[in-house]
Formats: structure tokens, C-alpha cells, sequence
């Protein structure tokens, strides 16, 4: 029972792995993940919100209006009593209304260019979003990236699994077969049916990997892929890059050194800000106004008075406490900070980029040589399976020309998906994963 389990456990197995209809490129899943992945598009209404705030509205360089409008009415009992001989006057339940309407406008005509600094701060502060952005995007599209190869390995795992069970099971029955004939011992009967429950289990775990990898790149591209879906079969494509052009494009391309490079911009507006307080503000000031009010007891029973009105003020801070001074030191200092985190930015990204390159060489390396000794682990495997057949090699023998096969199967899938993802480390490093 045991033993027609096992065969069963293995059929089935074989029968359920199948090539997917449906295969997605990387550029696919990078493009699906730039519209639907929710990270970027939260980043995306953060860039909005930077690029609406950029307003010399926004920066106090237009003028505010207002209007405002008011009317009462109050209810008293009044007595009034008069100089020289005019008698007093008591007047219940009085009524008096008052109404109100005007329009202000208020200009700062200087503050210390207060206003045009805080109008460049803003538009700098859009490009430190945009760069900010692209550092978070790049870093997405790295997940995305290894998601994909995490998959496409997965796939090669169950791939190289299945072939191995349809192997084992092949085994198994000839020593079935031997074993009936008595031409072989039970323990090699036992063996290939001991390597064949193993090998179906190993199918289970790869099929696992694969849901579960498939489940990855559809969270994050926001989109569900089918099961059977395939990535694109790896090409072992070298760049022909060298250290220093490298070096030399993430100077310029570098997101991340991009973004240390405009806080040290933003520093010296902040700078330039703090001596506007160094300065008078002159405002003016002007509008419209209308007023009228009602009585029924008084001298004066209506009151109308409507015109323009205007004025001028000039303020300027004598003495808070030395704030404006300390607040001008510590700009100062910030400025410091900025340029001391640009260039530990700069020496990161040099030592990043030298530990990528090297990184991505060794694998190339590894690579071909797995491409060689995969070669001659299929011929090795090819050979034994024949001599196995003949009876000049043992079943254990052959299992492991079997065992060696798969470890170099994976290895090749393994060294390809390095190298692919050292290449795209460099890219984003460069500056240039975005643009690929």
C-alpha cells in the first residue's frame, strides 16, 4: 500500500505541473507596478501636492483681500437726559440697527525679500519631493525586480523537481521490475522507492514556492497573475561597463545623492530666510467701507457713512531676545550639516557602487562556470543512466549523478538570477533602472 501510494503521490505530481499560457516580462511587471503599486501612487499625490504648493500665492508675493459684512439690532428701554433746557426723554422698547459692509486689500510692498526666498523654497522643495520619490520608486522597482527572478527560480525549481520525479519514478520501476524477476535486491527496490517519495515532496515544497512567489509580484504590482503564469527565459547578457563610467553616471544620476545635494540648496534658503527678520516690513494697506446705523431714540435717529481709506505701516524688530540672531547661527551651522551629509552620500555611494560592481563581475564568473559544469553534469548523468541500464553502476551510483545534476541545475538558475539582480542594483545605482 505504502508502495502504490508513493507512485500515485508521484503521477499526480507529474500530471499537475504544466507550462503556463500566460508569460509576463520584467518590463511588464516594472510598468504595471509604476500604475498600479500603491506605494508609488501615495508617492505620485505627494509630488501633486509639492507641485501645488509651488505658488507665489502660496510664497506671500499677492496681495490678500477680504470682505466682511455685519448687521445687528438691539431692543432698549432708554432714558436720556439733555444739557441746557431740553426736558428728558424715556423711550421703551428702543430700537437701534447697525449694518456694516467693506472690502480690504493688504499688500507687503518689502519684508526682507521674505517672500521671493520662501517662493524659490517652495519650487526647491517640489524638485526635493520629485528626488525623494524616485529614490522610494527605484527602490520599489528593485522589489519588483527580485519578486520576478524570486519566481522565475521557482519556476526552474519545480521545473527541475518534476524532471527529477519523472526520473526516479523510471528508476523505480525498473528495480520494480528487476526485483520481480529476482535479477535485483529488495534494498535496491526500497532505495529508488525511498528517493522517489523524497523526490515528490521536493516537488510539493517547489510548487509552494511558486504559489507563494507568484503571490509576491501580484501584491506588488497590484494585480493578480494567474498560477501557471512563466516569466521570460534568462539570457546571460554582459554589460560591458568599467568602474569609472559607472562612477561617473551616479554623480549625475544618483537619485539619492541628487536629493543630499538639494537639502543643502534648501539650507541656504533657509539661510537667506532668516535675515529677512533683519529688515523693516513695510505693508499697505487699502480699501472700501460702508456703514450705517439707526436709532429710535437719540439726537441722532440715522448715521450713513460709505468711502475709501488707505494707509501705510512700517514695523521693524528692535530687540526679541537675540532669537533672529541665534536662529541665523543655526542656519548656518544646518548649512554645514547638509554639505558634511552630501559628501558621506557621495563616499556611500562610491563604496556602493564598487561593492555592486564587484559583486556583479563574480557572479558573471560563476555563471559561466556553472554554464560548463552543467554540461558535464547532464553528460555524466546521460552516461551513468546508460551503465545503469547495463548493470555496470549501482542504483545508489546513479543517484547521485541524478542528485549531482539537479544541485548544478539550481546553480545555474541561481548564478543567472545573481547576475540579473547585481545588474539592476548598478542600474539603480546609476540612476538609470527607470530609464531601462
Amino acid at each position: 500500500m505504502k508502495t502504490s501510494t508513493s507512485l500515485t503521490l508521484a503521477l499526480m505530481l507529474l500530471s499537475s505541473w504544466s507550462m503556463g499560457q500566460t508569460i509576463i516580462s520584467l518590463d511588464e511587471a516594472f510598468n504595471k507596478a509604476l500604475a498600479n503599486n500603491f506605494d508609488i501612487q501615495i508617492l505620485d499625490s505627494r509630488a501633486v501636492i509639492a507641485e501645488n504648493s509651488a505658488t507665489i500665492g502660496n510664497a506671500g508675493l499677492l496681495p490678500s483681500v477680504s470682505a466682511n459684512a455685519s448687521a445687528g439690532i438691539n431692543v432698549n428701554n432708554t432714558q436720556l437726559e439733555f444739557a441746557g433746557n431740553i426736558p428728558p426723554t424715556n423711550v421703551d422698547n428702543a430700537q437701534s440697527t447697525n449694518t456694516n459692509a467693506g472690502i480690504t486689500a493688504n499688500y507687503v510692498l518689502f519684508n526682507g525679500l521674505s517672500g521671493k526666498r520662501t517662493y524659490e523654497k517652495l519650487k526647491l522643495n517640489k524638485e526635493v519631493v520629485d528626488a525623494q520619490s524616485q529614490v522610494a520608486i527605484e527602490a520599489t522597482m528593485l522589489q519588483v525586480a527580485n519578486a520576478y527572478y524570486v519566481l522565475g527560480r521557482a519556476i526552474d525549481q519545480e521545473r527541475i523537481a518534476t524532471e527529477n520525479v519523472s526520473v526516479s519514478k523510471k528508476r523505480y520501476d525498473r528495480a520494480l521490475i528487476a526485483n520481480e524477476l529476482g535479477t535485483a535486491l529488495r534494498t535496491e527496490l526500497l532505495a529508488a522507492r525511498v528517493d522517489i517519495t523524497s523526490d515528490s515532496s521536493a516537488l510539493l515544497t517547489a510548487q509552494l514556492q511558486r504559489s507563494n512567489a507568484v503571490r509576491k509580484l501580484s501584491r506588488l504590482i497590484n494585480e493578480e497573475l494567474p498560477m501557471d503564469v512563466n516569466t521570460e527565459i534568462m539570457d546571460l547578457d554582459v554589460q560591458t561597463w568599467t568602474l569609472n563610467e559607472l562612477a561617473a553616471t551616479a554623480k549625475a544620476n544618483n537619485s539619492t545623492l541628487k536629493n543630499a545635494q538639494l537639502q543643502i540648496e534648501l539650507a541656504k534658503k533657509d539661510e537667506q530666510l532668516s535675515w529677512a527678520s533683519a529688515f523693516p516690513q513695510l505693508v499697505v494697506n487699502g480699501g472700501y467701507s460702508y456703514a450705517q446705523s439707526q436709532s429710535e431714540a437719540g439726537i441722532v435717529l440715522s448715521n450713513t457713512s460709505a468711502g475709501w481709506n488707505g494707509s501705510v505701516a512700517l514695523s521693524y524688530p528692535l530687540f526679541n531676545g537675540f532669537r533672529n540672531n541665534i536662529n541665523r547661527q543655526n542656519q548656518k551651522v544646518n548649512m554645514e550639516i547638509r554639505a558634511l551629509e552630501q559628501q558621506n552620500q557621495e563616499l556611500q555611494l562610491m563604496t556602493d557602487l564598487g561593492n555592486a560592481f564587484a559583486s556583479y563581475q563574480q557572479s558573471i564568473t560563476l555563471a559561466r562556470f556553472e554554464e560548463k559544469n552543467i554540461e558535464a553534469a547532464e553528460l555524466n548523468l546521460q552516461r551513468t543512466e546508460e551503465l545503469y541500464k547495463g548493470g555496470q553502476v549501482s542504483s545508489t551510483q546513479f543517484r547521485e549523478a541524478q542528485v549531482a545534476y539537479i544541485g548544478s541545475q539550481i546553480r545555474i538558475s541561481n548564478a543567472k538570477i545573481s547576475v540579473k539582480l547585481n545588474e539592476l542594483e548598478l542600474m539603480r545605482l546609476t540612476g538609470q533602472i527607470l530609464a531601462n
